[in-house]
């Protein structure tokens, strides 16, 4: 298969170059670098929709796992290309997921997506990668105008985003999984059968188009997880007893990967990490607390735990709107039918969880500037959420009944937490157990709870999270400006390195012995650019 002739100047669509990583910036370029023959994609997309060549393309955006091309063609036309990471998720399964279900999307609930072009989930192709081509969004970028939409306008987006909430909720399946083609179905997939009360004309062309399959959700193939023959579905929407199916196999999976996989690394931040974090026997015998409480974590109503095609991440940059209208959702990448219980949270457009204000204060004319625009924006904040509550109400009442789940924030988070406290925090599990002990009579069950924590188990915990909340509090206040996993722009990339270097003496100073050199070895990386540590 030919390659471009002249790969070194298409090396920065290859690359990421969206920012940098003050920790494993090797590793995390190598997982984000994906090299295409540039050529192949032109000339498959300009005659997906009809043109003769592609006369310019420009790298559009880039996340951490897709890179987004934008391809303008001879006769003016416009086509937008995304290109796959390697850690986006399965081969194969994750592209042919996501195109599958912005199809059904499309064509099935008629909600506005962007319509498929050209794809391939595989790298055996002109390409040399997999690739989606689809058609560029119309409207523009709800993140371009947002904060300056008069209420009367984001009203009628609100609008729109509950109707496409409704239609997600107009139809539920008989399986848990991804949605794939049927055409593409391999060993493993099962039929796409709705639950939902439809014509049959709509159950007939779903279940010939379409089909349920494994999930591709990172936390099933992450690091071995990828090679282990472990539970990632289809799995049968619950019946009355056995409502836990999906949780068992997230516990079962993990443990399972903890006790063969696990390595004990050495932290890359500056931070000191629990003997807890630290101990693979802790975080498997949490995982058995968990397995006991499973049974008990989803409501007892079969209508919050049925399949539900949900998109997780309605924000700004994924909404395109003219007119006030939304015009279309974009990255559907990884959504799958799962749970309504688990699928549904307040969409990130609209979220709100400062102290609620539905009006201006008396004395707001005679505040100062300073004072006056925090109080403005609490307030429309606020209005936005309650105009969503609203009107969910009103056509969606099934979603206020999710929300008010005897504390269904800590169910729900216990299953997030659940998905990998190996890298990512075994603390907030265990807090999430504690408290569904703690408030246990509160849930409504005539059951004694069947998992307990002694005195001992709660001292332990509050002191493995000494310093968490600190911590916590550290990055909520780097937000924007360093990530947890230590990414920072390239604009404030220096800036970065150097207040970690500062961190990094202040803590050599105050420790001594093994200590210091471990801790020294452990953030080498946080030296000043312009000297280098002793």
């Amino acid at each position: 298969m030919s390659t471009d002739s002249k790969p070194q100047q298409y090396e920065q669509f290859f690359r990421y170059t969206s920012g940098r990583w003050l920790w494993n910036e090797e590793k995390k370029l190598r997982e984000r670098y994906m090299k295409f023959n540039v050529k192949e994609l032109k000339r498959i997309t300009a005659e997906s929709i009809g043109a003769k060549s592609c006369v310019s393309m420009i790298k559009l955006a880039e996340g951490g796992y897709n890179k987004v091309f934008k391809l303008i063609m001879d006769n003016g036309s416009v086509a937008i290309a995304r290109i796959p990471c390697p850690n986006a998720g399965p081969a194969f399964k994750t592209t042919a997921s996501e195109v599958a279900t912005m199809e059904f999307a499309r064509t099935i609930l008629n909600i506005p997506v962007p319509k498929i072009h050209a794809w391939s989930a595989v790298t055996d192709n002109p390409v040399q990668a997999e690739y989606i081509v689809m058609e560029e969004a119309p409207g523009i970028p709800l993140a371009d105008i947002w904060e300056d939409m008069e209420l009367q306008s984001k009203d009628k987006v609100i609008e729109d985003l509950v109707a496409i909430e409704k239609k997600l909720l107009s139809v539920s399946f008989t399986w848990y999984g991804n949605i794939y083609f049927a055409k593409d179905s391999f060993p493993g997939c099962e039929k796409a059968e709705l639950s939902s009360d439809v014509s049959v004309e709509l159950k007939n062309e779903v279940e010939e188009r379409f089909t349920i399959g494994p999930v591709v959700e990172h936390v099933f193939w992450r690091k071995e997880r990828a090679s282990m023959s472990i539970e990632r579905g289809p799995c049968k929407p619950p019946r009355k007893k056995t409502a836990h199916d999906y949780l068992k196999a997230l516990a079962n999976n993990q443990i399972k990967w903890l006790s063969q996989h696990t390595v004990r690394e050495p932290p890359t931040d500056i931070f000191h990490k629990s003997d807890a974090q630290n101990s693979p026997d802790v975080h498997v015998a949490l995982y058995k607390k968990y397995l006991g409480i499973s049974p008990y974590i989803f409501p007892k109503d079969e209508r919050m735990t049925r399949s539900t095609l949900w998109h997780w991440d309605m924000h700004t940059p994924n909404f395109f709107v003219k007119d006030d209208r939304i015009t279309s959702l974009i990255d559907w990448q990884s959504t799958w039918a799962g749970p309504l219980f688990l699928q549904y949270r307040y969409p990130k457009l609209v979220n709100y969880t400062g102290e609620v204000m539905l009006r201006l204060p008396g004395d707001y004319k005679d505040m100062e500037k300073s004072k006056k625009d925090p109080v403005a924006n609490q307030v429309e904040r606020s209005l936005v959420q309650y105009l969503y509550k609203t009107e969910t109400k009103k056509q969606n009442p099934l979603l206020v009944e999710v929300n008010d789940v005897p504390h269904g924030t800590t169910r729900r988070q216990t299953i997030e937490f659940a998905e990998d406290t190996w890298e990512g925090d075994i603390l907030p599990f265990r807090q999430c157990l504690i408290r569904l002990e703690r408030h246990w009579d509160e849930m409504g069950f005539d059951v004694p709870c069947p998992i307990h924590f002694t005195e001992e188990d709660i001292q332990n915990h509050m002191r493995d999270g000494e310093g968490w909340n600190e911590q916590a509090d550290f990055w909520d206040g780097l937000e924007g400006f360093v990530a947890r996993d230590g990414w920072t722009s390239n604009e404030t990339y220096k800036e970065a390195l150097e207040m970690f270097a500062g961190l990094r003496e202040e803590g050599l100073k105050q420790m001594t012995g093994e200590e210091r050199k471990d801790f020294k070895k452990q953030t080498r990386w946080a030296k000043r650019m312009t000297m280098a540590l002793g």
